[in-house]
């Protein structure tokens, strides 16, 4: 269902060159499960005769996958669904939810919710006003309200709960309104209405905020010993402080440029993935090579600058298994491995980080396990969601995490007495906030029907045997598995735009410490 990962780094990248372009049609976006087109200036709903736009069948998956996730893992953030056989309104017109003869509706975010909601949600009720965009495949009416609020100037909304209708169901109609003048309503049994919140942002279709980084801000001049003879696949060597030698960096992509800049920073330009190694030889590549870095009872500390992406891009740092991998796969020859065979073999894989300045995934892969288990903030479409914190926690501006800026983040591997592992924490934090915001799972079963598989025994395993950690920068218009809004409308990014993706992002002052309990403060998810 999310095989779209990655898979672009199959191919020949064709550099910054092969980077997604705006389409010079009607449609913004199409990705099978969001799309997203501009309305003609003047043109108005009403309630009926809509534009047709084609679905894919991977609109009808997601739903089924969606309520199959639902049924058999009860999936945070969909808990809060209510079946009622009428609608029930409180005192400012919210739905709470909707069942009619046809399909259950649900409206998740009821106005007065403690995290974010709609100012207003009126039921079997059209607003006819003036028309900006259309955006399709949109699940729910508190999915529909949150994309209104990433368009500059929208005001309401209306959206299609009537699936029986060709156009209709599953259409959110994003619409001018003032706030200033009295909405002229129309009774409508096929939708919903209503209008958005003024402390709700979502985004996507504005441009994100430039990066100010320098590429030298903040990276210092470390001792690496003996240098490295710099070629196209071996750019460089880096410290890793608790580390006995530095980590030679091997590039798989001769296209694609890796820059190692004092011994200290790794800058990934667009399209590039790379790994930590002993040691690395131009052009060629064997398992050996490659760290099996063991973090049991340890800390892998690092800063990321991320600032200047956008909806649609993914700065990624991952732990592999390639160093048990026999396998050269399809991607040069180069022994790659992940959880979704990107290069034709798969193995295990622990996602530390997968964002953009509104997006953080942190996913456990058991080998099989596509879904995994995410942890962090952002979409999704097809798979299950996180909301571990909010946009006024993690966001350009943040409370927490201003991904303006750079970052430290850290993932911690606590252990027993007895070794084994008794936890996955990360914390992200930042210099002069008065929050950080972390994750930590103690359990990992995946695999349906019963009886589960144990993941947590297997990423046991995988860091006592060495993992390899990777780095890599990419983007796709399919990313709102990781950084949509969600069926509760809860995520950030209302359209993916990989077209205004920075050319780079860097990771640099690495350390790997002996794990000690964070003395930082609370994690502080605020509430709306």
């Amino acid at each position: 269902l999310i095989s779209n990962r990655r898979t672009h780094l199959q191919t020949s990248l064709e550099g910054v060159d092969g980077m997604a372009k705006p389409a010079d049609a009607e449609i913004i976006q199409e990705e099978g499960l969001l799309a997203v087109h501009e309305a003609a200036d003047g043109v108005s709903s009403d309630g009926v005769v809509r534009p047709q736009i084609p679905r894919g069948s991977r609109a009808v998956t997601s739903t089924a996958v969606g309520l199959l996730l639902v049924a058999l893992t009860g999936v945070a953030g969909w808990t809060c669904w209510k079946f009622n056989k009428t609608v029930a309104f409180n005192d400012v017109g919210g739905a709470n939810g909707v069942v009619d003869k046809y399909q259950k509706v649900w409206a998740y975010l009821k106005p007065g919710s403690q995290y974010e909601s709609c100012a207003r949600i009126e039921d079997n009720t059209d607003y006819p006003l003036e028309l900006i965009a259309t955006v399709e495949n949109v699940k729910s009416a508190s999915m529909c309200c949150a994309a209104c609020t990433g368009f500059p100037s929208c005001g309401a909304w209306t959206w299609g709960k009537n699936y029986k209708k060709e156009g209709v169901g599953g259409t959110c109609w994003v619409k001018k309104h003032s706030g200033k003048s009295i909405i002229d309503k129309v009774k409508n049994t096929d939708v919903m209405s209503g209008i958005p919140h003024p402390k709700v942002k979502k985004f996507g279709v504005e441009p994100a905020p430039a990066s100010t980084s320098g590429k030298f801000d903040g990276v210092t001049q470390r001792d690496v010993g003996q240098e490295l003879k710099i070629g196209a696949t071996c750019p460089g060597k880096f410290a890793v402080a608790g580390r006995d030698s530095a980590v030679v960096l091997a590039n798989t992509f001769n296209s694609s440029t890796v820059e190692v800049l004092k011994g200290d920073a790794v800058v990934s330009h667009y399209g590039a993935r790379s790994y930590w190694a002993e040691w690395c030889n131009e052009g060629t590549w064997q398992p050996q090579q490659y760290v099996k870095l063991q973090p049991l009872g340890k800390t892998l500390r690092f800063t990321a600058d991320i600032s200047g992406t956008t909806c649609g891009c993914n700065a990624a740092f991952y732990l592999s298994a390639m160093p048990q991998n026999t396998k050269p796969g399809t991607c040069h020859g180069d022994y790659y491995c992940d959880v979704m065979s990107v290069c034709g073999v798969p193995c295990f894989e622990l996602d530390l980080m997968e964002a953009n300045q509104y997006a953080w995934r942190s996913t456990l892969h058991a080998v099989g396990d596509y879904m995994g288990k995410p942890m962090g903030y952002g979409g999704s479409e097809d798979s299950p969601v996180s909301r571990d914190w909010t946009s006024k926690e993690y966001s350009p501006g943040g409370k927490c995490v201003d991904t303006r800026r750079p970052f430290t983040v850290a993932a911690s591997f606590p252990t027993d007495d007895q070794g084994n592992l008794q936890a996955f924490e990360l914390e992200l934090s930042q210099t002069g906030k008065p929050c950080t915001v972390k994750i930590r799972i103690t359990e990992y079963q995946w695999g349906w029907p019963p009886p589960r598989k144990d993941g947590w025994g297997e990423l046991t395993k995988a860091l006592q045997m060495g993992m390899t950690p990777v780095m890599s920068y990419w983007s796709s218009p399919n990313m709102l598995w990781m950084d949509g809004l969600g069926a509760d409308g809860r995520g950030p990014c209302v359209q993916d735009n990989p077209s205004q993706c920075p050319d780079h992002v860097r990771f640099y002052n690495f350390s790997l410490e002996e794990y000690r309990t964070s003395a930082t403060l609370d994690s502080n998810t605020e509430m709306f």
